[in-house]
């Protein structure tokens, strides 16, 4: 659906003053809002042709975007929510672009709002023809709004779509807000599994992947010698490797994709994420729900899980041998986590992650005896969304990590060099978090976090 918004003076001033906020080179995510009479919004998401007057009070199709009606204002009104807003290059004055609109459009044509699904197409189609330019930018909205398509048969596609969800984890579990990190160009080819799938990092930003400067604080005086230890443990050997880091509030986040083998001898992912503040390690291996069994996992089916449930108790014992009583308190004190997600079909452009379950490697192995989860083909356990009696979803798992409240306590790197190796050389793609700096207190870490909704 297409529709139209007609822009106040304040209105334009405050797209405008939001614009200056969020340049374009720095792929952040924001919207704006405002209320309209319900009348002329009565249907789901548009492609919006945004208008603002000039000095002239002359009005312009200045941008595009997507807007979605919220809620209820008022008994007549609706607030709206505009998405991905995109200046266009050469403004159209709106009476030009409507004049062009043949008679039997114009009897239907809706001043400001939602337009009948002919009118809203023939719209479009004008403003190409005047502005062939502008259908770049409707691509990039609807690529924003509607995501990258994973095959279902493409293992690079669904290693992509892990790497994608468990790099916005990292900073999740860090407590920071760091929403570039959901802004990605897709692919602009075919990808292939006998080929490295590409690293999700290396698909942010402007040209080359790379992001502003100024956002991956790359600076050397900011490149310490646990970042240069790390940056030495993925290179050479490691083969494909893609990394930023991140400044907020006084800590630094270091975060990594890595992976040595092609996309159809990938077994697996894992996060490594690692708070050198706390000496704090956690380590999470993915498994995916069989979209074609109804969207369950089947540990019993899963050749290589035996030998990787061995790898995570020896983490797990190791981890304890070092633990001392004057430690931190811990909810779970082992450092070995699995999380359950279905296959993403789409890569949305959102800052949302698949919904997934998580298990301690611990809960994991006792629901695998419970009875209630053998309720699969003759008896079989299954793991799903339906049966599991409880698990915990991303936002519980990440405040966990963020407060500490989960992960080892007094660990040293040494544990993390030997995992990174560890992953890397059973095939698995590495997703890597590295948090150091101080920590301010859990009340201003919340504070922060309510000011930046």
């Amino acid at each position: 659906m297409v529709a139209i918004i007609r822009c106040t003076t304040a209105e334009t001033q405050h797209v405008e003053f939001k614009e200056k906020l969020h340049p374009p080179a720095r792929r952040e995510e924001w919207d704006w809002s405002i209320t309209r009479p319900k009348e002329f919004w009565t249907k789901g998401s548009h492609l919006t042709l945004i208008a603002t007057p000039d000095v002239y009070r002359t009005l312009l199709v200045t941008r595009l975007g997507m807007t979605r009606r919220e809620k209820a204002a008022s008994d007549l009104d609706e607030k709206l929510r505009i998405l991905h807003t995109l200046l266009i290059d050469r403004p159209v004055p709106l009476d030009d672009l409507l004049g062009m609109l043949h008679s039997r459009y114009q009897r239907h044509l809706v001043a400001e709002g939602q337009q009948p699904e002919g009118t809203g197409k023939a719209l479009i189609e004008a403003l190409i023809r005047l502005r062939p330019e502008v259908q770049s930018t409707i691509d990039h909205i609807d690529a924003a709004t509607s995501g990258y398509r994973v095959h279902s048969e493409s293992k690079a596609g669904h290693a992509l779509a892990v790497q994608r969800d468990a790099t916005l984890a990292i900073p999740r579990m860090a407590g920071m807000v760091i929403p570039q990190l959901a802004r990605w160009d897709p692919p602009a080819e075919r990808l292939y599994d006998d080929v490295p799938p590409p690293r999700y990092l290396a698909l942010l930003g402007g040209p080359s992947g790379q992001l502003p400067r100024s956002e991956i604080a790359l600076e050397d005086h900011l490149i310490t010698h646990d970042t240069e230890n790390l940056v030495g443990w993925l290179g050479g050997p490691t083969g494909h490797v893609s990394w930023r880091q991140f400044s907020y509030h006084g800590q630094r986040l270091f975060v990594a994709n890595a992976n040595r083998t092609i996309a159809e001898h990938i077994s697996g992912a894992d996060i490594i994420y690692y708070n050198d503040t706390r000496k704090n390690l956690i380590l999470v291996q993915y498994k995916k729900l069989n979209a074609h069994r109804n969207g369950f996992y089947y540990p019993d089916s899963d050749s290589s899980l035996n030998k990787e449930l061995q790898r995570l108790r020896a983490v797990d014992r190791y981890a304890a041998f070092f633990r001392e009583p004057h430690d931190e308190h811990r909810l779970c004190a082992d450092p070995s986590w699995i999380k359950l997600c279905p296959p993403e079909a789409i890569i949305p452009q959102a800052d949302a992650m698949v919904p997934g379950m998580y298990f301690s490697r611990q809960h994991f192995e006792q629901l695998r005896q419970d009875a209630r989860l053998r309720d699969g083909s003759k008896g079989g356990v299954r793991f799903g969304f339906s049966n599991v009696p409880s698990y915990l979803d991303n936002t519980m798992f990440s405040r966990l990590v963020e407060t500490g409240m989960i992960g080892t306590t007094g660990v040293s790197t040494d544990l993390v060099h030997r995992q990174i190796t560890r992953s890397l050389d059973e095939g698995r793609m590495l997703i890597l978090g590295y948090l150091t700096g101080d920590e301010a207190p859990q009340s201003v870490r919340n504070s922060r976090r309510r000011q930046s909704q």
